[in-house]
């Protein structure tokens, strides 16, 4: 959740996709778009053929009335094998797919005719500065 006031943002989260990718020794860069909004941008390339991009996004809606919530918002709750919290599935969990399936095309050895593209960037659920740097 984006809260300049706060000093809070999409970096944590951009940090975690940024440590993954090059724990898959992918070529990684950490863009800030603006303080505090970073965009991760990782290329695993095998070739000059098309590529193929994942991309999602690192920000959340706020969570509204907390009240409202059963369990605190940003608490990953596991309940009857489900993770529940503001986030989760807007968008953390296709992040976390892209990473995990980019992860096993690179372990299985597969070699694709051309690049894997991962664009994770900032400020989708706002303005949308994130896509717009990453296109422009």
């Amino acid at each position: 959740v984006w809260r300049p006031e706060r000093g809070e943002g999409e970096e944590a989260a951009a940090r975690w996709v940024e440590a993954r990718c090059r724990e898959m020794g992918l070529e990684t860069h950490f863009e800030l778009v603006e303080p505090g909004r970073p965009n991760v941008i990782a290329l695993h390339q095998m070739g000059d053929g098309p590529t193929l991009m994942f991309e999602g996004h690192t920000d959340v809606v706020t969570e509204g009335d907390p009240a409202a919530w059963a369990d605190p918002p940003f608490s990953a709750t596991i309940r009857d094998g489900r993770i529940y919290g503001r986030g989760a599935n807007d968008m953390k969990a296709g992040v976390v797919c892209a990473l995990v399936a980019t992860k096993a095309i690179v372990d299985s050895g597969i070699k694709l005719n051309g690049t894997i593209l991962l664009g994770m960037v900032c400020d989708e659920e706002g303005g949308m500065i994130g896509i717009k740097d990453f296109v422009a």
